[in-house]
């Protein structure tokens, strides 16, 4: 036996035995590496990205893809997953860069000019509008059809076909699409095998050429394969809502991958025993919990995110359990204190089902650490957060969030309650279920209620900048911005005048130009921290230092022409306390640790954010920024994992 095939079936046997620790262990592996070994084969940097990938952790997997082709730079398949991982990450431009010189170097495969008609779709996507005749929109269709032409690829096909059709070529598209159930039926002639995207192949392929009754059989034929594999349905739909554009697509067709709703839930405590006010006594809990279980059976729901308290919190994540659904739970801050706060009084009964609810739940997350405090704004944070989550999961599923609330109607303007949980959804337009307590029907709570189609914010846009903490030592939540220059510690000794009087003095001045106010700002060597009371002013901010940073000549200013920042954004309830040794207030907690550790594993001259900011974001309706999902970074050693967004310009190719 060789040494090489040893020591891959060494990395093998590592891999068996992590059991359900496989993603610290794949870390462990990386970690481990042998520099010498790994650099003279590229298996392995291909089956760690390999699984990283599977695992979810996209910005991981993008690491080691990239260290591989320092190793092998011009390995084909190292480049063609790298591309795909900087697609995925929003980064359409390198990818573009780096599939266009595999095919200078004569690379003609499928898969490579495959990829990079992805790019160009995407970017059509993105700046096209729609237009049958954008540049980057004929690109991509030539891409794909040479795909085809030397492959005969089912893959490469319908998608050639699929664009002909919406460049107005119909003759093109149905040859192609005949030529593509042909080929997928000798496929399966050959083999009993029939997986999803074959099957969605054909469906496409007999929508394109007006066969709407077969489309959909195979539309639902490839449904029953992947059952809830929610993720190649939505990229499926993703398609359907596309060709929607340019021919009709028959309302049964799109009912077939019909993703349901994800839920978004809020609804008032059982009452306490010394409660002054009824709204929702222990006798209504059956009748409520029936109801509920047949919104959620209606509107076929199997995704939901809400807190734990006990009433209806508790009686949701019981029926969408009850349904095999995926329940993720929100805690305000430390379990205890929750406990404590919004379950004991009710007792042991109780208890005992809200503790049921946290062991069985899918994820549980915690807003901030720390306890209760008699801050009520913290709850305030924890439900914006329920409604950012859901909003983004329906986002990249293809479907629509909604608000399920259990509400007596009743406003009486506490921070954090069901009231303003749903004035503040009101404001998206979105759909709205509402059950009373009293009487356990659906009750209408005014626009935006009801399990509409579509997704288009209707609501008055307000401004949504965090309420400041009611007392002086207490925590207020805010956005928060770090950022660190790139190869600062390079600088000559007499270019570090120039960096501050130069490059500092630019970014003051985009902040100045631009009217943005941060409620604290703070440098210390090539760092620099702001705070702002808004998480789109932050955002706006970030981009804008971005935005400076590429467009100046620094060489003219007597700075290294490349010069980049890392750009990492957070929001959260921290503590504004008067620091001693500055003399000013500043800000502690965990949540300023965990934005600065967003910045480092930013990729150079981009800004990354935390879930957290992206949930915030989406849930904004004046929201005019792109958040795209770049994968999990999971941190060795046990210091946690943290999903991470790409944020740019809605209409920004990067």
């Amino acid at each position: 036996m060789t040494e090489q095939k040893q020591q891959r079936e060494q990395f093998e046997r590592h891999l068996e035995q992590a059991g359900d620790r496989l993603g610290t262990a794949l870390h462990d592996l990386w970690l481990a590496r042998d520099e010498t070994l790994w650099s003279a084969d590229p298996w392995f940097h291909l089956r760690l990205a390999g699984l990283a990938d599977d695992l979810g952790q996209t910005m991981f997997a993008h690491d080691i893809l990239k260290d591989g082709l320092r190793c092998f730079p011009e390995h084909p398949r190292l480049t063609q997953l790298y591309s795909l991982s900087l697609i995925k990450s929003g980064f359409l431009l390198s990818a573009r860069n780096l599939l266009t010189g595999m095919i200078r170097r004569g690379h003609l495969d499928e898969e490579t000019l495959g990829i990079l008609g992805r790019v160009y779709k995407e970017m059509w996507l993105i700046e096209g509008n729609g237009a049958a005749d954008h540049p980057h929109l004929a690109k991509s269709r030539e891409l794909y059809l040479g795909a085809f032409n030397r492959s005969r690829g089912p893959y490469s096909g319908i998608n050639a076909a699929s664009l002909s059709m919406i460049m107005g070529d119909r003759e093109k598209a149905e040859t192609l699409a005949r030529t593509v159930i042909r080929l997928c039926a000798e496929r399966w002639k050959r083999s009993d095998q029939r997986d999803y995207w074959t099957v969605a192949t054909v469906a496409e392929a007999n929508l394109l050429l007006g066969r709407q009754e077969q489309a959909a059989k195979y539309y639902a034929f490839a449904r029953a394969k992947c059952a809830n594999n929610y993720s190649s349905l939505a990229s499926t739909r993703r398609q359907l809502t596309l060709l929607a554009r340019s021919l009709p697509v028959d309302a049964k067709v799109m009912d077939t991958l019909r993703i349901p709703p994800v839920a978004a839930f809020t609804g008032h405590r059982i009452d306490a025993p010394d409660q002054e006010r009824s709204r929702f006594p222990e006798s209504a809990a059956e009748p409520v919990k029936k109801r509920i279980a047949e919104v959620l059976d209606r509107l076929d729901i199997r995704i939901g995110y809400a807190s734990a308290a006990c009433g209806a919190d508790v009686l949701f994540h019981e029926c969408l359990r009850a349904r095999g659904g995926e329940c993720n739970v929100v805690l305000p801050f430390d379990r205890g204190d929750f406990l404590k706060t919004s379950v004991s009084f009710a007792g042991e009964p109780w208890v005992h089902r809200v503790e049921r609810v946290l062991a069985e739940s899918s994820t549980v997350e915690q807003a901030t650490r720390g306890g209760y405090g008699g801050e009520d704004h913290l709850f305030s944070y924890a439900n914006r957060l329920i409604m950012g989550k859901a909003m983004l999961r329906s986002r990249s599923l293809e479907t629509e969030p909604l608000l399920i609330a259990v509400w007596d109607g009743k406003r009486n303007g506490a921070p954090g309650g069901t009231a303003e949980c749903i004035e503040t959804w009101k404001q998206s337009g979105l759909p709205l279920v509402v059950i009373d307590p009293g009487s356990a029907r659906e009750t209408n709570a005014g626009e935006g209620t009801g399990p509409a189609s579509g997704s288009a914010r209707k609501g008055k846009a307000t401004r949504r900048a965090f309420v400041p903490a009611s007392s002086g030592s207490g925590r207020q939540t805010v956005a928060i911005l770090f950022a660190d220059l790139v190869g600062y510690s390079r600088l000559r000794e007499e270019q570090v005048p120039r960096y501050v009087q130069g490059f500092l003095a630019a970014l003051a001045d985009t902040m100045r130009r631009r009217r943005l106010r941060p409620i604290y700002k703070n440098t210390w060597g090539d760092a620099i921290c702001l705070v702002f009371a808004d998480p789109l002013e932050a955002a706006d901010c970030a981009l804008a230092m971005r935005d400076t940073i590429r467009r100046t000549d620094w060489t003219r200013l007597g700075l290294p022409g490349h010069l980049i920042l890392r750009i990492g954004l957070h929001a959260g309830p921290v503590y504004c306390l008067d620091e001693p040794l500055l003399e000013r207030r500043n800000f502690f907690g965990f949540h300023v640790n965990q934005a600065a550790r967003i910045e480092p594993i930013t990729s150079p001259g981009n800004v990354y954010a935390s879930e957290a900011f992206a949930a915030l974001l989406l849930e904004d309706p004046r929201n005019p920024f792109d958040c795209r999902y770049v994968g999990v970074v999971v941190l060795p050693k046990e210091f946690g994992s943290y999903p991470i967004y790409h944020i740019k310009r809605l209409t920004e190719v990067e």
